[in-house]
This record gives structure tokens, sequence and C-alpha cells, in this order.
């Protein structure tokens, strides 16, 4: 039984209280993920291992001990595979992959990938991820399209059965690397039974390590893994403009620069880096392909200054480049002496601006 564990440090509920994010609870087939005032718990007897709250997670919080997405893809595309298939015992559902990850194998793979769903017929967690899988078969194929690529990605029920090696273990296979990996990997299984029988919910927990590595903005690996595929795709002669609707997993941005107030929080709380500044924080830029949708940066942005832009243009994939969002006027506070963005009349920031107010209202003075 697969073992799930949630890395508190990716996800953005914990650098975040405002955070809106909730497509693991959506997308669990057993509803075993809760989130409640920004925490996430979940029961891991009641799981199932299909993996699907790991890729529809923005940031990859979620990890399976015994599936790892980005070592699969590799390993599919390095055997030259072209049926995807949960007959596979070392594959647990096709939900476990992303759109990144499905679009990348789309580009990489020289032969049509197919979605083998004919195992989906005699599965109970069906009714949740079957649709889960269509939905992103056709999101990558519409994208697919939109790119001009001749690439695309078939569903068919295959009931496709992957070749086995049935041979049984001989002495120098048993003390060979591959027979001990199959060692180690059934003592896994074994503990993994142990602790998946705890019915213990497992809460969101905060360490002071957790809080360390919260500053390390880092892409997940299946964004890496596009960007490389990326290098492999015909570039096309047009590049079309489509729906934000139409793609899940990256955004372009607009910001209103009078109603900004440059608090820096949007690019504080951004958990990949696609936001950034400066020392100085004169200037808010912005990297699409950084981005990873979670809407974090919008959650905290108290005068919603910076929005979604309703299109996104698929040239960022073929010709990224970094946007300047707002560049700002960097004056020093009369005040405080530290550096704000200054929009006219007194020399003073928003902080102690505020607390003059404050101080005013309670000595009474208008």
């Amino acid at each position: 039984m697969s073992l799930l564990t949630l890395d508190v440090s990716k996800c953005v509920h914990t650098s975040n209280k405002f955070a809106i994010c909730n497509k693991c609870v959506e997308v669990c087939p057993v509803e075993t993920i809760h989130l409640e005032n920004s925490t996430i718990s979940f029961t891991p007897s009641e799981c199932v291992g299909c993996g699907g709250c790991d890729a529809v997670c923005p940031t990859a919080a979620y990890t399976l001990d015994d599936f790892k997405p980005i070592n699969y893809v590799f390993k599919f595309l390095e055997d030259q595979n072209s049926v995807l298939t949960c007959n596979d015992t070392n594959f647990p559902c096709i939900a476990s992959l992303s759109v990144e990850e499905l679009l990348s194998m789309a580009l990489i793979s020289p032969e049509q990938i197919s979605l083998d769903i004919g195992p989906c017929t005699d599965c109970e967690i069906a009714k949740t991820n079957l649709a889960i899988i269509n939905n992103r078969a056709e999101e990558v194929n519409f994208l697919l399209e939109a790119m001009l690529q001749d690439k695309s990605l078939r569903i068919a029920e295959l009931n496709y059965e992957v070749k086995k090696d049935l041979d049984p273990l001989s002495r120098r296979k048993l003390l060979s690397k591959e027979g001990v990996k199959t060692a180690i990997s059934i003592k896994q299984q074994l503990q993994n039974e142990v602790d998946s029988s705890d019915e213990n919910v497992k809460t969101h927990t905060v360490t002071a390590q957790d809080i360390m590595k919260i500053k390390e903005k880092n892409i997940p690996d299946r964004r890496s893994l596009l960007l490389m595929a990326m290098k492999r795709a015909s570039v096309p002669e047009v590049f079309h403009t489509i729906d934000i609707k139409d793609i899940s997993f990256i955004s372009q941005k607009d910001l209103n620069e009078t109603t900004c107030t440059n608090c820096q929080m949007c690019y504080r709380i951004c958990p990949t880096g696609a936001l950034s500044s400066d020392v100085r924080g004169s200037v808010i830029n912005f990297n699409p392909l950084a981005c990873v949708q979670c809407h974090s940066c919008h959650d905290v942005c108290e005068p919603d200054s910076l929005t979604l832009r309703k299109t996104f243009s698929l040239s960022s994939f073929f010709e990224p480049k970094i946007e300047t969002l707002v560049r700002f006027d960097i004056k020093r506070c009369d005040e405080c002496g530290n550096f704000f963005a200054y929009q006219g009349g007194e020399k003073i920031c928003n902080r102690c601006r505020i607390e003059e107010e404050e101080a005013k209202e309670l000595w009474g003075i208008k």
C-alpha cells in the first residue's frame, strides 16, 4: 500500500492563511483530505494511493512513497512505451499524472500515447478519477492543437496487459542490485501497511525546518520537465492566444499601478519566485514560466491590484521573457527612514501614515 505524505513547506496554506486553494480536497476520490482554517488533514488508512492529489497540487506538496511521477515519465519514455495503463503495477492511476506531465510526454514521445481507461470499468474510484483523466487529456490536446504541434493523446478502452517478468528469482538475481531493490521495496510495503493502519488523522503541522524551506523558491519538477519538452517542440509560425480558462497550470498577470501600495506581499508569498523585485523594492517583475497558478499572490493583495490576465499567449512557451508589471519611484520616509513607493505629497511611508492616523484617532485629533 502506498503511503501518502504532505510536505507542508510547499503547501500554500502554510505561508498564507488567506489562500483559497482546495484542489486536493476536490479531487480526492475517497474524500479523506479535509481543509479547515488553513489546516490540511487526512487519514492514511483511508487513502487509496491514486496520486490524484499530487497531480493537481500546484506546488506538488503531496508525494507517494512508492511512486514518483517524474521518474515514471522518464522510464516510460526510455522504454519507448506508448500506452499508459494502471494495469502496470508500477503505475497507480492515470490521474496521478498532471496536465504538464501528460503534455511533456506527448511532446517528447515519437509515438502517439494512448490512455487506457479500460480498467476504469471495474474501478471503485473511477467515478471521480475518470472525469479528471478526460478533462486533462482534453486540455492537453487543446494546447497541442493551439501550439500547432502534430501530436495528440488518445483515450481508449484497451485493457492493455503489461508484460511481466515471470522468471523466478535465482540466487544470483536475488543478490543483484535489482534483487536488493525488490527486497527493500517489499519491506517498505510492509512498513506502509503498519503506518497506514494507524487510524489517527495526519494534521498539517509546521516545524522550524518547514519555515526555513518556505524561503526556498523552487518550481516543481513537472515544470522543469515541461520546459525541457518545449525545447523539442517545433516553433509555430503563429503564436495563438487562448482563454485563461483553457489552461490550468500557468498564467499571465496584470497589475494596477494606481492602486498597488507596494506592500511586497505578492512576491514574498509567491512559492516559486514567479513574482520578484530588486533590493530596493522599486519594481515588480513576473516570470510566466515559473507561475503555477496557485492564486496565492491574489489572495494576499488587499487592494486587488494584481489580476489574472483573461488570456494567455502561447508565445511564453517559445519566447520566454520576464515581464515588468510596475516600477515605483522610491523615496526615503521622513519618519522612519525606510524606503517606500512614493506617490506624491508628504514623504511618509504607508506604515507611518497609518500609525499617525491611529495616533490622531486615539488622541481625538482631527
